[in-house]
């Protein structure tokens, strides 16, 4: 059989159709630890076809880039019985090329060598892959909306794919394939049809205004502005405490921007939702009055035990209070984390 000479170009030997030095720039393998996957699995098959107890190892030419083969040990294999000068403990050995060994084992070795390293480049890419979401779990992410099956919108992030189920779409929001779309990566899982990694997104999680406004708003970055609390009816209402840690920072005013252009940019993400921004105060009371607005609150009084707020609003103003179906006194609840009654004054 006539095969790779000891000069070999290695993507020959390997089988591969990429060079030693593209497979090294795209995964970041070391030349050592390539060269071990195809000696372990050229000796496997060895073993395997013939039993041989015979061992092969490899070294590149650092000039040629090309393979040099040398087999060792106690069988002996065509000229392996001419020792090589300079090697100690490894019995005799010889240069020799795959075309040397038997049809059987040069053919076994080549299926090996392919299958394992593109098994180890899988590996390898997952593995970055999984670091990678780590990485940006919890993260703003923008992505490409590429497709819809059974309701989930897959999309790519990257290298990354991501998958954005009804649970975390905007209800009013209508997406379509091509679009930008910023989104907040979560945990991870395998595909449970396929071999790679995907990562579940969100556009519901508060975590997504959250991000948002700290895109938006440098004195959040810098730790100028605290946000203190966040909560969301995804697509319709949101409402966000923030502290201004600098007396000369006006904490709400520096989230909506000058003719409030930081909140418009954040609002247009989010397919139209709005949102309500406030400043957050130490005082239980003072803030659940603040995180009623914009109805004008007439008076807290609080039960420290059952966390129970109950409000005193003008009767003109009751409706505004509570909110269509209850919505403004249920974000303000949830912002606030006190339970809230609201009762029209006498």
């Amino acid at each position: 059989m006539s095969g790779p000479g000891p000069g070999a170009p290695i993507d020959e030997v390997l089988g591969l159709g990429d060079s030693l030095r593209q497979v090294q720039d795209a995964f970041g393998f070391t030349t050592e630890a390539l060269l071990q996957v195809v000696e372990e699995a050229v000796n496997e098959a060895l073993m395997a076809v013939e039993g041989s107890k015979q061992t092969l190892s490899l070294r590149l030419d650092s000039e040629t880039g090309q393979l040099v083969f040398v087999v060792s040990g106690a069988d002996g294999m065509g000229e392996a019985d001419r020792a090589t000068p300079g090697v100690e403990g490894q019995g005799s050995r010889a240069e020799l090329s795959l075309g040397d060994l038997s049809p059987a084992v040069a053919g076994q070795a080549s299926r090996i060598v392919k299958a394992r390293i593109s098994r180890w480049i899988r590996e390898r890419r997952e593995e970055r892959l999984t670091g990678n979401a780590e990485e940006q779990r919890g993260q703003l992410v923008d992505t490409i909306v590429e497709r819809q099956e059974s309701g989930i919108w897959y999309l790519r992030a990257g290298e990354l794919q991501a998958f954005l189920e009804p649970a975390e779409q905007i209800p009013t929001e209508r997406l379509q394939r091509g679009q930008h779309l910023k989104v907040v990566l979560m945990e991870a899982r395998r595909a449970s049809k396929a071999e790679y990694l995907e990562v579940r997104a969100s556009r519901t999680s508060p975590l997504l205004l959250r991000r948002l406004l700290e895109s938006e708003v440098p004195e959040l970055g810098e730790g100028s502005l605290v946000l203190r609390s966040v909560t969301r009816e995804p697509g319709e209402r949101a409402k966000v405490a923030v502290e201004s840690l600098r007396a000369e920072i006006d904490a709400k005013g520096a989230c909506i921007g000058l003719k409030g252009v930081r909140i418009r940019a954040v609002v247009g993400q989010l397919a139209g939702e709005k949102v309500d921004v406030l400043e957050w105060s130490a005082d239980p009371a003072e803030y659940v009055a603040r995180a009623l607005a914009p109805a004008p609150i007439v008076s807290v009084r609080l039960d420290e035990e059952s966390r129970r707020a109950t409000v005193t609003v003008d009767g003109s103003v009751l409706s505004l209070a509570i909110g269509r179906e209850g919505q403004n006194a249920r974000l303000a609840a949830r912002l606030t984390g006190w339970r809230i009654d609201i009762h029209a004054a006498d």
